[in-house]
């Protein structure tokens, strides 16, 4: 089944027009909204103003009693009529039904008008009370609020275009950087180093922070990845070598036992013959195991070991010392620490360290006597073992450390307990040195780094 194809999402440039767009409709709502109001209410307060103009011109001074037409002093429109006792005595061609004093709305022959009716006593022939209205169409004012409020509508519009034509070109121009940092980053090789030049070019990322910062942390990325590919390369090339080194070293040891049985199969040895060669075998026997076992600890640390923890370091090594003069019997093991010493590290890996620095002073090294210490080194620890072996000479203390080197010992072994504790130290943030023993014997250093740095 075909997958469905995701839908692309809208470009920040879309997103940043939308935007503009949107706040301009509401600013622009929230404005021509007061403004949309305000153009009314000012249109009719000008209209009321000249209704009132107009009424106050209009105070007619009766002489007679007959009535008069007005031909002048109202104009575009507007209509006057005075009344007498309910008599018009003044009025316009049109005139203005009879009203009670006051302000308000009214249509004459289908015309809306704005009226406004005041009342007076008059001094003249005819005395008495005089009402008298003026009209004024309220059509103009109509239209001119209309035409005005179209102008809002068409202002209102051309700022939101304006606005998101603004945007659009703005936002071009803002994301013009992570355009051409795309652009790079989609050059780089698969394989490209820390040197290549696509990977240079993201440093030359420049017109906006949020660019340059995305840059960076791309750079950032790149390097975890070239260290992450290193290990794994790092990690392939140890299991070629533990592949094709191992079955060296262990093909020795095989081929031993591979005779030892076809002696055993072919001939008849008589019982002395017949126990040598079981002995030959269960030596190569456990030389295999030890290799065996020395192999899986190097590839435990070499792959990924354990991350540190904060433990008491003369609690472990106390341990280790109890389970070496077990172990040793006839060996004046001893240890020299103060009661608590703190220190972030793989108790597993320290333990594997200082117990093989034991059995190799026995076992290599014919020690009667060793003696594991703590010394601080600043922020770091040293664990120093001293023995009263025959040593190791200084032309062989750094080449011991490598896999499968054997020094000058005359019993057997896998080549791995000194670069067991190599790997280690290496581990713990520290080193392991071989130096002379006041006892005569072989000092061996581990240190111990200070704490892990924290991940990234």
């Amino acid at each position: 089944m075909t997958p469905a194809r995701r839908r692309r999402s809208p470009s920040l440039r879309t997103r940043v027009t939308a935007a503009a767009a949107l706040v301009t409709v509401l600013i622009v709502l929230a404005i021509g909204t007061v403004a949309w109001v305000q153009v009314r209410d000012s249109a009719f307060r000008e209209l009321d103003a000249r209704v009132d103009t107009l009424s106050a011109a209009f105070q007619p001074s009766l002489s007679t009693s007959n009535t008069t037409t007005i031909t002048s002093g109202v104009s575009d429109g507007a209509l006057a009529t005075a009344r007498l006792g309910g008599i018009v005595v003044q009025s316009t061609n049109r005139q203005i039904p009879a009203r009670g004093v006051g302000q308000g709305d009214t249509t004459i022959d289908g015309t809306p008008y704005r009226v406004r009716t005041t009342s007076a006593a008059n001094s003249g022939l005819l005395n008495g009370l005089v009402t008298s209205s003026v009209a004024v169409p309220l059509q103009p004012t109509y239209d001119r609020v209309a035409s005005q409020r179209r102008a809002l509508l068409y202002i209102g519009l051309s700022a939101v275009a304006a606005s998101a034509l603004l945007a659009w070109l703005l936002g071009g121009l803002a994301i013009r950087p992570l355009r051409r940092l795309a652009r790079q980053t989609e050059t780089i090789p698969v394989d490209a180093g820390p040197d290549a030049p696509e990977r240079a070019a993201l440093e030359q990322v420049r017109g906006a922070r949020e660019a340059e910062e995305l840059a960076m942390a791309m750079q950032s990325l790149l390097r975890r990845v070239d260290t992450e590919r290193a290990r794994t390369q790092e990690a392939l090339v140890t299991a070629r070598d533990f592949a094709s080194v191992s079955a060296h070293e262990l093909r020795t040891p095989l081929t031993a036992m591979r005779t030892d049985l076809e002696v055993l199969e072919s001939f008849a040895p008589d019982a002395a013959a017949r126990a040598e060669i079981v002995a030959d075998l269960r030596r190569s026997h456990a030389r295999v195991q030890e290799t065996l076992a020395a192999l899986e600890s190097l590839a435990q640390g070499d792959l990924g070991g354990r991350h540190r923890t904060p433990v008491d370091l003369a609690d472990i090594l106390d341990r280790v010392v109890t389970e070496a003069r077990a172990h040793h019997r006839g060996v004046e093991i001893d240890l020299a620490s103060p009661q608590s010493v703190p220190v972030y590290a793989v108790e597993t890996g320290v333990r594997m360290a200082v117990g093989n620095a034991i059995t190799n002073a026995v076992r290599h090294g014919e020690a009667r006597r060793v003696r594991v210490g703590v010394e601080p080194r600043g922020d770091a620890v040293a664990i120093v073992v001293d023995d009263d072996g025959h040593g190791i000479p200084p032309a062989d203390r750094e080449r011991v450390f490598r896999r499968f080197e054997r020094g000058t010992s005359r019993q057997s072994g896998s080549g791995l307990g000194l670069a067991l504790i190599a790997q280690q130290a290496r581990l713990h943030g520290g080193g392991a040195e071989l130096s002379d023993s006041p006892w005569g014997g072989t000092r061996l250093t581990v240190v111990i780094g200070g704490p892990p740095a924290p991940s990234v």
